[in-house]
């Protein structure tokens, strides 16, 4: 048996792509545990400023392999944290499919890179975007950011006359 990790497997060839498949090495290996490499899920970050990072398809593969796919947009412009150390520019994108599906983020901005660890563990383990409204956030924070991207997909329902009807009924009853 034969295990190659890090840049000699191909593929990402980041350190901590390295780091994980060492972790799969280990499993299988000394542990005898079923394990293997994923890579639908390998982040990389590119520091610059503002840094850039990514987890996920982007929107063209997304709309390839799934064909109609929905865009979340969070500008840093209106997170109060980015508005106190003044940089605001910046933006986090998150692809989704039907349902809410996420296949994908993007973020550019200061520190993007510690933003998307969120994404990363969304689409490792496959959860929905309701799944990232959830968590209670820190505030100031620009994690906030994620958040908010993630409640900006149910405000199309908001608008839903049918919806709001049904939220004024209820709200009589307290």
């Amino acid at each position: 048996r034969i295990y190659a990790i890090g840049d000699v497997a191909g593929a990402a060839q980041f350190t901590h792509m390295a780091n994980y498949h060492a972790g799969v090495v280990i499993r299988r290996a000394l542990f005898r545990l079923p394990a293997r490499v994923r890579l639908d899920a390998v982040p990389w970050v590119t520091y610059t400023d503002p840094e850039l990072a990514h987890v996920g398809l982007d929107e063209q593969a997304a709309r390839r392999q799934y064909g109609e796919v929905e865009i979340l947009r969070q500008p840093f412009a209106g997170n109060d944290r980015a508005i106190a150390e003044r940089r605001t520019e910046g933006l986090v994108k998150v692809v989704i499919g039907r349902r809410g599906r996420i296949f994908g983020a993007t973020i550019v901005g200061p520190h993007a890179g510690e933003i998307i660890q969120p994404w990363v563990l969304a689409i490792t383990r496959k959860l929905p975007i309701k799944a990232m409204t959830a968590p209670i956030i820190p505030y100031p924070t620009l994690s906030e950011l994620n958040k908010r991207a993630a409640i900006s997909y149910y405000e199309k329902t908001m608008g839903n006359p049918w919806l709001r009807g049904a939220i004024r009924f209820l709200a009589k009853f307290g």
